[in-house]
C-alpha cells in the first residue's frame, strides 16, 4: 500500500478508478501536469500537486513514522522510493480536484490534499481514509 501513496503525494488522493490497462494518454498527463495552481475537486478538495512546478520530489510521512519519497517528473510520470529501493513506478494526474497516481500493472489511486500548511507540507487523504503529510524536499545545494 505504501508504493500506492504518493502513490502520493503525493502522495496523496482517491475515488478515481480506472483500469490496470489502461494508460492516460499523453495529452491528458501533460495537460494535468500544466493545469492550474490548484483545481477545486467537486468534494471541495484540491490538488496540491495541480500547480504547474509539480515536478520535483516529495516526502512522503506515514501514520507510523515510515517515510517514502516520490519524484513527480514533468512529462508526467512519477517513481515511489521506499529508501534505495523503487516500490512502484507509472503516470500521475489531477483528477476532479485529486492527485491520481496510477502505477504500471496497477489500480488508481486518487488523494485529496488538505490545504498547505506554513511549512508547505499537508496531508493527503486516500478514499479509503490512509492519511500521509507530503512535503516537497528543497532542491539540493552543491
Amino acid at each position: 500500500m505504501r508504493s500506492l501513496v504518493l502513490i502520493a503525494a503525493t502522495v496523496a488522493l482517491s475515488a478515481c478508478s480506472q483500469g490496470a490497462d489502461e494508460t492516460p494518454a499523453p495529452a491528458e498527463t501533460t495537460e494535468a501536469a500544466a493545469a492550474p495552481a490548484a483545481t477545486e475537486g467537486a468534494a471541495g478538495g484540491t490538488s496540491a500537486l495541480a500547480a504547474t512546478d509539480a515536478a520535483g520530489t516529495y516526502t512522503v510521512t506515514w501514520a507510523d513514522g515510515t517515510t517514502t519519497s516520490t519524484t513527480i517528473n514533468a512529462d508526467g510520470t512519477y517513481v515511489d522510493m521506499m529508501g534505495d529501493e523503487e516500490t512502484a513506478r507509472g503516470v500521475w494526474a489531477v483528477k476532479a480536484g485529486k492527485s491520481c497516481l496510477t502505477p504500471e500493472g496497477g489500480a488508481e489511486l486518487c488523494w485529496t490534499d488538505s490545504a498547505p500548511a506554513a511549512d508547505g507540507s499537508w496531508t493527503a487523504t486516500a478514499d479509503d481514509g490512509t492519511t500521509v503529510t507530503v512535503v516537497k524536499a528543497e532542491a539540493a545545494t552543491s
